[in-house]
C-alpha cells in the first residue's frame, strides 16, 4: 500500500509539474512582459561565379506561402516611397476626356484612394513600383522595454557590413538584401515566421509563378477556319513532319506546367529574392529555419496543352521558347548559439546569420 502511496505522489508531483510548466509558457507566449527578445542580423546574397556543383536544378517553381507571416519589410518600402513620391509636382486634375494617370506626379489625396481590384482609376501599390530594392535596410529602431510588435533596426548595428564588402569586392556574390530586427522568440508552435524579399522587381514582366505576362497570341487555324483553310493547314503539318520536325510530343515531367496566375496564399509581387526566415526555441536552444527562392530569367520550351495549341505553334512559325522567370529553392534548418556568425550555403545563394542576446534574453518566468 505504501508503495502505491508513493507511486500516486510521483504521478502527482509530475503533473503538477507539467501544469507549472505549460502555464509558465502560455504566460511566455500571452504576455510582453514574459518575452525573450533577440536581436536578429542577416545577409542575403546571390552567388556569381559558376556553379560547380553539378546540381541539377528544377525549373519548376516551388511555391512558398506567405499566409500568416510577419512582414517588417512592405511598410519600410511603402513608407520609403512614399516619401519620395511626396517630393513630386502635383498632378493635373483628369479630365472627363483623359482618365490617363501619370507616375510622375502625384494627386491631391492619392493615398487615400482605395485600390479597389480592377479599378482602373486607383493608383497602384506603392510597393509594385518600386523597381529594386535597397540592399541595406536602415530601419528605425525601437524599444525592446516597450515594444508589443518585432521592429527593424538602423544600418549602425550591423556587424557583417565587413562580409558583405568583401563578398562585393571579389565579384564572386551580388549582395541582395542585409538587414536587423529585434523580435521576442517563443516555441516553434508560435513562433511567426519573418518575410524577407529583395533584389529586382520582375512583376512587371513575369507573375509569380514564372511565367510572362505577355505571350504572343496564336491564330487557330484548325477550329476556327473554313473547310478549305482546315485542309491547307492539315497538309501544311504533314510537311511539317514530313521535314523531319516534331510539331505533336508529349509534355515531360520537367516541363513547367502553368499554374493559377496568383494563389491567395502567395506573393502577388516577383522579387528576385524572397522567403521566409523562423527564429524559434527548443528549451533553451536557438533555431533557424529557413525557406527562399531566388529567381533568374531563363527560357522554357512553349507549352501547348492539347494538339490544337501544338498544331497552331507549328502553323504560325511560332518561337518554341518563351521566356521565365526560373527559381532556385533553398530549406535548411539547423540549432544555432547566440553571437556566433552561421552561414548556409547553396549553390546559388548564401545565407549569413547572427542572433544576439539583449538585456531582456533570459527567461523571465
Amino acid at each position: 500500500m505504501a508503495l502505491v502511496h508513493r507511486g500516486l505522489k510521483s504521478v502527482l508531483g509530475l503533473i503538477t509539474a507539467l501544469i507549472a510548466l505549460v502555464s509558465a509558457e502560455a504566460a511566455a507566449q500571452s504576455g510582453k512582459d514574459y518575452w525573450r527578445w533577440f536581436e536578429v542580423e542577416v545577409l542575403i546574397f546571390k552567388q556569381t561565379a559558376t556553379d560547380q556543383s553539378g546540381e541539377n536544378f528544377s525549373l519548376t517553381l516551388q511555391p512558398i506561402s506567405i499566409a500568416g507571416s510577419q512582414d517588417l519589410l512592405t511598410p519600410h518600402h511603402s513608407l520609403k516611397n512614399r516619401s519620395l513620391r511626396s517630393a513630386l509636382p502635383t498632378c493635373e486634375p483628369l479630365s472627363e476626356g483623359n482618365w490617363q494617370l501619370d507616375v510622375a506626379c502625384q494627386y491631391e489625396n492619392e493615398d487615400q484612394w482605395i485600390p479597389i481590384t480592377g479599378n482602373p482609376f486607383a493608383p497602384s501599390p506603392v510597393l509594385s513600383e518600386v523597381t529594386s530594392t535597397a540592399v541595406v535596410i536602415d530601419g528605425p529602431g525601437g524599444d525592446i522595454k516597450t515594444a508589443s510588435q518585432p521592429f527593424l533596426m538602423p544600418e549602425e548595428v550591423l556587424e557583417l557590413s565587413p562580409i558583405r564588402t568583401q563578398l562585393d569586392k571579389k565579384g564572386q556574390a551580388k549582395s541582395l538584401l542585409h538587414l536587423a530586427w529585434r523580435q521576442p522568440v517563443f516555441t516553434r508552435n508560435h513562433a511567426r515566421k519573418f518575410r524577407l524579399f529583395g533584389g529586382k522587381n520582375y512583376s512587371d514582366e513575369f507573375f509569380y509563378n514564372g511565367f510572362p505576362r505577355e505571350q504572343a497570341k496564336l491564330n487557330t487555324p484548325l477550329s476556327s477556319a473554313s473547310q478549305q483553310q482546315r485542309m491547307d493547314n492539315i497538309e501544311s503539318l504533314l510537311k511539317v513532319i514530313d521535314s523531319g520536325a516534331e510539331p505533336f510530343r508529349r509534355l515531360n515531367e520537367t516541363t513547367p506546367v502553368r499554374p493559377p496566375l496568383i494563389a491567395a496564399d502567395q506573393p502577388h509581387l516577383s522579387w528576385e529574392f524572397d522567403g521566409l526566415m523562423q527564429i524559434f526555441l527548443v528549451g533553451n536552444y536557438l533555431h533557424i529555419n529557413g525557406e527562399f527562392n531566388l529567381r533568374e530569367t531563363d527560357r522554357i520550351e512553349r507549352i501547348a496543352n492539347n494538339i490544337e495549341e501544338q498544331a497552331s505553334l507549328a502553323l504560325n512559325n511560332a518561337s518554341e521558347q518563351i521566356p521565365y522567370l526560373r527559381s532556385y529553392y533553398f530549406s535548411q534548418l539547423r540549432r544555432v548559439i547566440s553571437h556566433e556568425t552561421h552561414y548556409f550555403d547553396h549553390p546559388k545563394l548564401g545565407v549569413v546569420v547572427q542572433i544576439r542576446r539583449t538585456d531582456l534574453s533570459a527567461p523571465r518566468y
